[in-house]
């Protein structure tokens, strides 16, 4: 019986979500498609960010996520920002989007989660950046487009670990992020993401109601950087959440 609860609730939960993405969602984004293209981009912008934020909140519920946050009161707001989460799962996206709602940011994202429509448009309203990690050329790009992003004064967020760990540890981080660091001098903003692997990918990709805590460590200044500081960094902000993690008992 409790197998059968479990289902019917992951079933129903899958069914909201996907109606309110194609049937609340989609006029929004061809409101937003139509905004772009008479060129009012400040508008679309204006009623976009807000549009998928909403979703993000209505996903969240609906799959049964119970989130503590801690540390929000950390996050500079006069600044574009660089934040670089560890990576536990899909659901990481519509959650990083509710819990950091009073910011508006874009995801450097792979190119593969753009197969989906509603997707696309969804990633194209907070102005992501598709990454193509088979292809170092492509991959480089990616990095420079969000790099120009943030020198635009717009936030973007970056996993380091480049995919998805499915545990509460975080896997090695890659490099890719903090060469961003370095073309631009953002301000970090390390966050430590915890039991969201268990909402989906931990219970064979069935919704799972979960206890969710997002942990927002110490914003890093960075200013100029060298090629050599690239490395300091990478490790402590790896390092930063490693230890984070390490004050449970998983």
């Amino acid at each position: 019986m409790a197998k059968l609860k479990e289902k019917l609730f992951s079933y129903t939960a899958f069914a909201k979500i996907f109606t309110h993405l194609f049937v609340v969602m989609e006029p929004k984004i061809a409101y937003h498609n139509f905004l772009m293209k008479k060129g009012d981009v400040k508008k679309a912008d204006k009623f976009g960010f807000p549009a998928v934020k909403k979703w993000a909140k209505f996903a969240t519920k609906a799959a049964g996520m119970r989130i503590t946050v801690e540390g929000l009161e950390k996050i500079p707001k006069d600044r574009p920002l660089l934040f670089t989460p560890n990576h536990q799962s899909y659901a990481d996206v519509p959650l990083l989007l509710h819990v950091l709602k009073d910011f508006d940011f874009g995801f450097l994202m792979r190119m593969q989660l753009n197969k989906f429509f509603a997707i696309e448009q969804i990633s194209k309203i907070i102005k992501c950046v598709p990454i193509n990690q088979e292809n170092a050329r492509e991959g480089i790009k990616a990095l420079n487009k969000t790099a120009e992003q943030i020198k635009k004064g717009f936030s973007m967020l970056v996993f380091p670990e480049g995919k998805r760990g499915f545990s509460n540890t975080p896997d090695e981080f890659k490099n890719g992020a903090f060469k961003i660091v370095q073309k631009t001098g953002v301000t970090v903003v390390p966050i430590y993401i915890r039991n969201v692997f268990k909402v989906l990918e931990g219970n064979d990709f069935q919704i799972t109601p979960t206890d969710i805590k997002v942990i927002i460590l110490d914003p890093i200044e960075t200013g100029d950087m060298k090629r050599d500081d690239v490395k300091q960094l990478h490790d402590k902000v790896y390092n930063l959440i490693l230890n984070e993690s390490k004050k449970y008992n998983d």
